[in-house]
């Protein structure tokens, strides 16, 4: 079953917390599923809320129509959104505060 939960959770490094998330739309058109109640979208959840409205679909996948919900999800390093390259939707991110780091090219090959 597709997990956008522990999909995120594979993403975190050691000792990063997930503080925070917003759900905004799903891809192009609502499959209708409603995994995420209307009311739920544009509000800032605890990752404990959101959790629950994690499951049933994916930040990942193929080229086509993306078929995830759009999402600000803030870490206590970081802060990740989904990158979208032709249809083909990841979950991508940047630090929260300034740090030396190699910077990437969401949408490209440099990520």
């Amino acid at each position: 079953m597709k997990s956008a939960y522990e999909e995120l959770l594979s993403k975190l490094q050691e000792g990063e917390v997930v503080e925070a998330v917003v759900f905004g739309e799903y891809g192009w058109d609502d499959p209708g599923t409603n995994l995420i109640p209307v009311d739920r979208r544009n509000k800032v959840l605890s990752f404990g809320e959101a959790k629950q409205y994690m499951k049933g679909w994916s930040f990942k996948n193929g080229f086509g129509e993306p078929d995830c919900y759009a999402v600000y999800i803030w870490t206590n390093f970081r802060v990740f959104w989904v990158a979208l390259y032709d249809g083909s939707t990841r979950l991508n991110s940047m630090p929260r505060n300034p740090i030396d780091c190699v910077p990437g090219m969401p949408g490209g090959g440099l990520n």
